[in-house]
């Protein structure tokens, strides 16, 4: 039998997509890579898991699992074709036991979602910047953390159990909801970092804690990153137990700033956001500590508060900053490569020295920021993709970047993961340890079915370029077909976060990626690039957008995708693609003067009285 065909009596003819339009939606991530598909494949029970990964070994298809799509690393594209398997509508809370402390999710649920649940008695601790779509199985595929990991850790440290397929279709059940366990091998923790290439995970337990009694947050400004940088050093080390602390140069202030309108003096070179936890007493002592490290620090003030929704709307600007970076040059955008590197605590400062460096080296704007108090620092790139001279700039500081983490004895990647993104360079952190991580790859999955070309244990990503989704940018820009160059800004603005998931109304109810606002600007895209040629199919996804706006509120780089959508509408209109209900009410106005065809007699030009 056909494997289509047996894929779809496994989930329903509906829920297995080979179009060329779904294939490309699925193709793209935050990266600077991509890798289109064979099929996608929307599984909801664990049922359905286990009959399409036993059906993918028999028949060697690659399979390669994902949730909400916030990837910054390529980990999951389907860089060798094969089967994108969708876990996004997995998304079922099964159970919530405040008493013991754990939750029981589907992997596709989000981690605001399971927040908003635990509100307001308990909270998931992790929480990265992508909380308001990235799903639960995601960050524990790539050990996700976010601001307050310097008390509360990261996804690991709250995986209690899960259920998992392995390659052979086998279902496991593994580890305890019991808080501690000396039962064998740590098999949970196996799976965590794995990016999916040992199984896929289909239940998690995970642990939740009591929401904490008091929080205050402040606001410590620096006459320069330099300073900011010990003064985090010196109140972490002090034993302060801050629950975060997060650093932003003047470049993101500045991105900040103007979302947020905290009013930031020109003398602030650099800000840390701080907040800490606990017992009242407890914390107002800690905060008169921190004042006084600040001060020795040269601190310009610390503006502090207790106020639970200015500290929602400092965090809701510092989760925003990364996507918001793509408004600092239109039509250019953040660029992910080394940029969640981790470093010892001591280095931090020296670390930023050298950061400041390479970016006067190569008179190359990179903010810095990122979550100081465990020693994650960011420093993102803002590049125009389809310029090549900026990318060979890029490819000698992602060299660089390496070259400082290495120094430090620090790490590639302290949350984003591997992916395609880090693969030519992670054996150089690894050593033998990497060896290591492809036997037991070998053992669970002696096929390489799931997700291959990732973790760099196959030797195919060498250079930051494989897979590279700019090629035709760079290498023959005459035959990009482009929108115009103010729509063109707007689709490169555009970094795929997925957070306009949340806000399209089409994608509430149809939940396909081509009808949802990324969906619609990666056909843009492609429509550019000319992997993609104007249809009636094409056309009717556009269309079927309601320029309703909803996607440029929660688009943090406030991407116009209504600008993006009429200017693919008029191509495909200058193509002969006018879906035929458009015509129809066109031709409706022209001969009735109304879009239903309803002659003068028959309609009402007032309400009637009541």
């Amino acid at each position: 039998m056909d494997t289509l065909i047996e894929l779809r009596n496994i989930v329903g003819e509906k829920n297995v997509k080979t179009d060329q339009i779904e294939r490309l939606c699925y193709s793209r991530d935050m990266s600077v890579h991509e890798g289109i598909p064979d099929a996608i494949v929307y599984a909801k029970t664990t049922e359905q898991v286990s009959r399409i990964l036993k059906l993918a070994n028999d028949h060697d298809i690659k399979v390669i699992p994902r949730g909400s799509g916030t990837s910054t690393t390529g980990a999951v594209l389907a860089c060798f074709g094969g089967m994108i398997l969708d876990v996004s509508r997995m998304n079922k809370i099964k159970e919530i036991n405040r008493k013991d402390g754990y939750a029981i999710v589907e992997p596709g649920v989000i981690c605001q979602q399971l927040n908003n649940a635990l509100a307001p008695s308990h909270f998931f601790p992790p929480d990265p910047g992508s909380a308001t779509m990235a799903s639960i199985g995601g960050m524990v595929s790539t050990n996700a953390s976010g601001n307050r990991a310097i008390k509360y850790g990261a996804t690991k440290d709250y995986i209690l159990a899960m259920e998992v397929v392995l390659a052979d279709g086998r279902v496991m059940r593994t580890g305890s909801i019991v808080p501690k366990t000396s039962s064998g091998y740590d098999l949970p923790h196996l799976f965590c970092r794995a990016e999916g290439t040992l199984g896929v995970m289909t239940e998690i337990t995970v642990k939740i804690l009591p929401m904490p009694e008091y929080i205050a947050f402040a606001q410590a400004w620096f006459p320069s990153v330099e300073e900011a940088g010990k003064a985090a050093e010196e109140i972490i080390t002090s034993g302060i137990p801050l629950s975060s602390c997060e650093i932003l140069d003047r470049f993101s202030i500045d991105v900040v700033n103007k979302a947020m309108g905290l009013n930031i003096p020109d003398n602030v070179e650099c800000i840390l956001f701080i907040e800490i936890d606990g017992n009242r007493h407890a914390v107002k002592e800690n905060i008169q500590k921190i004042d006084r490290i600040s001060k020795e620090c040269n601190g310009l003030g610390n503006q502090w508060d207790d106020d639970p929704s200015k500290r929602l709307k400092m965090w809701a600007g510092r989760q925003g900053l990364v996507p918001s970076l793509s408004k600092i040059r239109r039509g250019a955008k953040i660029i992910p490569f080394v940029e969640d590197f981790g470093i010892p605590m001591s280095k931090i400062p020296e670390t930023i020295r050298e950061l400041q460096k390479i970016r006067d080296k190569y008179n190359f704007p990179i903010p810095i920021f990122g979550h100081i108090g465990d020693g994650n620092l960011h420093a993102t790139l803002i590049i125009d993709g389809r310029n090549k001279e900026e990318w060979e700039k890029v490819k000698q500081i992602a060299q660089d970047f390496i070259d400082l983490t290495l120094k430090f004895k620090g790490t590639l990647t302290a949350e984003h993961g591997i992916g395609v993104a880090k693969a030519p360079f992670i054996h150089k952190e690894l050593g033998l340890s990497h060896e290591v991580m492809k036997t037991i790859k070998k053992a669970l999955d002696p096929k390489n079915i799931l997700n291959p070309g990732k973790l760099g244990f196959d030797d195919t990503a060498k250079d930051i370029f494989d897979h590279f989704t700019y090629k035709e940018f760079v290498e023959t820009p005459d035959q990009i077909q482009s929108f115009g160059q103010a729509v063109d800004n707007e689709i490169f603005a555009c970094i795929n976060c997925g957070f306009c998931r949340a806000g399209c109304p089409v994608f509430a109810q149809t939940e396909l990626e081509s009808e949802n606002a990324r969906g619609r600007v990666i056909m843009a895209y492609y429509l550019m690039k000319g992997n993609l040629e104007p249809s009636k199919e094409v056309a009717d996804k556009f269309y079927l957008c309601t320029t309703c706006l909803n996607c440029k509120t929660t688009c943090p780089a406030g991407v116009m995708v209504s600008e993006i959508v009429e200017a693919g509408r008029r191509r495909l209109v200058e193509a002969g693609f006018l879906p035929e209900i458009h015509k129809t009410l066109i031709e409706n106005m022209k001969t009735t003067g109304n879009p239903f065809g309803e002659p003068k007699e028959k309609r009402t030009d007032v309400f009637p009285s009541t």
